[in-house]
């Protein structure tokens, strides 16, 4: 509130004023239409939701700018069955939505670059709109209609709108998928380009692939500077409003410093609406003032425009999601974070490991909550409920030594124990998200949570034998991790034996097929030393991709 206040005072009475209104989403992940496929119930928002309701303001406001802040094109099987599947290289059903919508601009995310450049290309020559990144470099080489900044004019008013991504796509993406590209530090370039825009605008606005690395009301550090960077952003000079995402967070907009911020969650669920008060200043204009709110979506009436347009991609998921692969002889829960060996996870390991040849396999749940299948039929649902990610797998060799720190790493986020209240509790760290808590296949082992870190991974074997610093391993990870994904030491640099460029999707249906009959079962090849009660309940984390 103090930050408004300043500015209203710097306004004169009598002095001619407007308001420009911009309206502002982010990590859609293709949630087109108001549906969970893979959970068959409606969701609680929706592109063509977004679409009803940017319609109405743009009837009741005369200056509107809307904006997004990428990874918009993945996330659902709607988006992956359209362009990603096998040769499919139809219309992109988020950005012939987005188009529908009228954006003046989205900035790339890191999930852009999930499918490769080839559909990357074709989802941003589609687009109506231009997609900005000024810390990417090579694009026109790359062929990828790429801009750094775009100024947009309502009503006499100047915007100018720079575009900022994630420097980490090269950890989080195997290199073929932004080969040509390089990525600067997005703060230089910013510190760069600011003073320039503020010469052709009346209004500055940033939008950038990134949250917060410090809590936005204590300004603790949140052990995310690897990859966040808005809190150092918003200490920049010339910022009027900063628009961020990435972090999937809820922030209303807020006041941080000289700079109003804000981020809309995720899924299509809210719109960033910030109204700007705007005075008179010499020949242009200058913010004197603001009110905002994050608007959710989920009354919005879809826009029938936006779903006849996803009809025919809607369609071919309906048909993929029916089509027969094998039978579950059980129930089958996919679980959000196991505390134990757990059937679901197995099952991903069993595909890796036939899949590469591997002796072990890496991996880690990837579905925020439990979804259970009960045991008939199989279809390519269950696969895309294991595996909603396009990474491909990779198959590394590690020494003993460096084996136990990867494991050391996957087991950190379990912190210790309360032995109080009726059983032992199992404590975790609430900041690190259940995809970063891997496990292994092909080896057994124990977790103490209470042993000192770098100690907690105990009676490690491979084979019935205890691993030992020199013995060599082969291990099948996925694309994201073998990149250096989540953190985990040795794997970017580790030497690669193989690796296998499909879907892991794609991987687990032919494994269902080729299988027929699928067991749920675990083989109960790692547990905790003591027994547990429960977890501690998370919260979200500054870390989401």
């Amino acid at each position: 509130m103090a930050a408004v206040l300043a500015l209203v005072a710097a306004w004169a009475p009598g002095q001619e004023r407007a308001t420009l209104t911009v309206l502002f989403t982010s990590d859609m992940h293709a949630n087109v239409l108001p549906f969970d496929d893979v959970r068959n119930r409606p969701t609680s928002g929706s592109v063509a939701q977004v679409a009803t309701l940017i319609a109405r303001v743009r009837r009741e406001s005369s200056r509107v700018v809307v904006l997004d802040g990428g990874d918009a094109i993945q996330g659902t099987p709607l988006g992956y069955y359209a362009i990603a599947a096998g040769r499919a290289n139809g219309p992109d059903p988020t950005v012939a939505a987005m188009n529908l919508v009228g954006y003046d601009g989205a900035v790339l995310g890191n999930h852009e670059f999930n499918f490769g450049l080839d559909v990357l290309r074709r989802s941003l020559e589609q687009s109506r709109f231009p997609w900005l990144a000024a810390n990417i470099s090579g694009a026109k080489e790359a062929r990828l209609p790429i801009a750094s900044e775009v100024v947009v004019k309502r009503g006499g008013v100047r915007v100018a709108v720079l575009g900022l991504t994630t420097p980490n796509i090269p950890r989080w993406e195997l290199s073929g998928h932004w080969v040509g590209l390089s990525f600067a530090d997005p703060l230089a370039v910013a510190a760069a380009r600011i003073p320039e825009l503020r010469k052709r605008a009346d209004v500055v606005i940033v939008v950038v692939h990134a949250g917060f690395e410090r809590d936005l009301e204590t300004g603790a550090a949140e052990g995310s500077e690897d990859e966040n960077f808005a809190w150092r952003l918003a200490q920049l000079d010339g910022i009027d409003l900063l628009l961020t995402g990435h972090t999937h967070r809820d922030v209303p907009p807020r006041a941080l410093g000289k700079t109003v911020v804000a981020q809309p969650g995720r899924w299509a669920e809210r719109v960033t609406r910030v109204d700007l008060d705007l005075g008179r200043k010499g020949r242009g204009w200058g913010v004197i003032g603001w009110h905002g709110e994050n608007v959710k979506t989920v009354g919005e009436t879809p826009d029938p425009r936006v779903v006849s347009a996803a009809a025919e991609a809607e369609a071919r998921v309906k048909a993929e999601f029916a089509r027969p692969l094998g039978r579950l002889e059980g129930p089958l829960k996919v679980a959000s974070l196991p505390m134990s060996d757990d059937p679901s996870l197995d099952l991903i390991h069993a595909v890796q490991l036939e899949a590469s040849g591997a002796q072990l396999s890496l991996a880690a749940p990837l579905r925020g909550g439990w979804l259970e299948f009960p045991a008939g039929v199989v279809t390519p649902r269950l696969a895309y409920a294991l595996y909603p990610y396009p990474n491909t797998l990779v198959v590394v060799r590690l020494t003993g030594s460096q084996l136990r720190d990867v494991m050391e790493h996957a087991v950190r986020g379990w912190v210790g124990l309360d032995c109080g209240g009726g059983g032992t509790r199992l404590l975790r760290d609430p900041e690190l998200p259940p995809y970063n808590y891997d496990t292994l296949q092909g080896a057994t082992y124990f977790v103490d949570p209470s042993a000192p870190v770098g100690a907690r991974v105990q009676g490690l074997r491979v084979a019935g034998k205890a691993v030992q610093g020199g013995d060599t391993f082969t291990l099948a990870v996925n694309s994201y991790r073998a990149a250096g994904g989540g953190g985990y030491p040795h794997l970017a640099g580790a030497p690669r034996v193989t690796e296998i460029d499909r879907p892991m999707l794609e991987l687990l249906v032919e494994y269902f097929v080729r299988h027929g009959t699928i067991t749920p079962a675990s083989d109960e090849n790692w547990s905790f030393t003591v027994p547990l009660r429960e977890a501690q309940a998370p919260r979200p984390s500054a870390a989401v991709h």
